[in-house]
């Protein structure tokens, strides 16, 4: 799964608190974040929640789930 940050400012913190998570994500450009998982639906809804906290700590670091 590919995510996409508005600000490059934020993409090691995301991928940092990812991987803080038990997730495997990876900085893959300047502004993007790989997270390497199956895509199933319980895997897109635990991100889901992951992305809800991040927005509580961070509400300025926009990010949008690319695929």
């Amino acid at each position: 799964m590919h995510l996409v940050l508005r600000d490059p400012a934020y993409t090691d913190r995301l991928a940092s608190f990812l991987s803080s998570l038990g997730q495997r994500s990876i900085v893959s450009g300047p502004d993007h974040v790989e997270i390497e998982a199956s895509e199933t639906e319980s895997v897109r809804l635990e991100l889901e929640i992951y992305l809800r906290v991040w927005r509580v700590l961070y509400p300025e670091a926009v990010v949008v789930v690319a695929g």
